[in-house]
């Protein structure tokens, strides 16, 4: 026997959700199913690929599944391919850039291609697992996966957030970035615009307070947990009673990134899509 699609879908779904019940729920399998199609697949590779009495994978395993995703997510490209879908699915963490992105809507549009959008914690996940045919992020990507190609778009200015509490900050003197207190700063780690390495001094000298998603960075500024260095359109599109934002003078402005698989090569109508937002240099956003 040879091993097939449903197994690589299986091992694959084993290691995203972390147990059988999890992942034969996410292929609409019955367990049994599920432990019997990866039992098949250690029987025609000859090795585990499962540690005995668990869902962990053996490090085979974890070969076969990063193997199996460029795999499936091959096919997933090819059937879009041939069915000539007319759709590119774009993720996100948190706030699209506006004009950029109604400019690439109705560019779209022109061309009878639909741009429908999903919000991520981590859109590179969703992009690596072939949710998503492009993914925007605000986060440095210094190393991105096998197989993905980043490029910037444009750029945006910096504000400071502080909390409605902390008085220590007045509302019409601006704060110099090279002049940024020794307060502890909330960053969030999975798709913020700043990171620790990111902030004067390189962040050695002061405390670090770490979230995961917007919402949560948000309501951690908003209670003094610390302050907060995000891009101008929060200030504009982000209105939280507890929360302030102030100019902040000299800081570096944070880029905003498209991602996108370049291996297998994305389809005609992804592509499409890219050379539009690609065209031109960076700007501000």
């Amino acid at each position: 026997m040879d091993f097939d699609i449903r197994h690589l879908r299986a091992i694959t779904a084993l290691a995203d959700q972390g147990s059988h019940t999890a992942a034969a729920r996410a292929l609409h399998i019955s367990q049994p199913t599920l432990t019997r199609t990866v039992r098949q697949l250690e029987t025609i590779t000859g090795v585990p690929l499962v540690q005995a009495g668990s869902a962990e994978l053996t490090a085979t395993g974890r070969d076969v599944v990063e193997r199996g995703r460029r795999i499936l997510a091959e096919l997933e490209a090819l059937r879009r391919e041939i069915t000539s879908h007319r759709t590119v699915r774009l993720g996100f963490a948190w706030l699209l850039p506006e004009r950029w992105f109604r400019r690439m809507r109705l560019a779209m549009d022109e061309h009878g291609i639909t741009t429908t959008i999903s919000r991520y914690d981590d859109p590179m996940a969703a992009l690596v697992a072939a949710d998503v045919d492009v993914s925007l992020h605000r986060n440095p990507i210094t190393a991105p996966p096998g197989g993905i190609t980043t490029a910037t778009i444009g750029t945006e200015r910096r504000v400071l957030a502080v909390s409605e509490y902390d008085r220590a900050f007045p509302d019409d003197a601006p704060i110099r970035w090279e002049e940024l207190p020794l307060r502890p700063v909330v960053v969030n780690v999975v798709s913020g615009s700043t990171t620790a390495d990111s902030l004067p001094g390189n962040g050695h000298d002061r405390a670090i307070v770490e979230c995961r998603n917007f919402d949560e960075w948000l309501e951690m500024v908003a209670a003094g947990a610390g302050i907060g260095i995000v891009p101008e359109i929060c200030a504009t599109r982000i209105q939280h009673s507890h929360v302030r934002y102030l100019e902040l003078r000299g800081a570096p402005d944070s880029h905003v990134r498209l991602a996108w698989r370049s291996a297998p090569a994305p389809s005609r109508t992804t592509r499409h899509f890219l050379n539009e937002a690609l065209t031109g240099r960076p700007t501000p956003l």
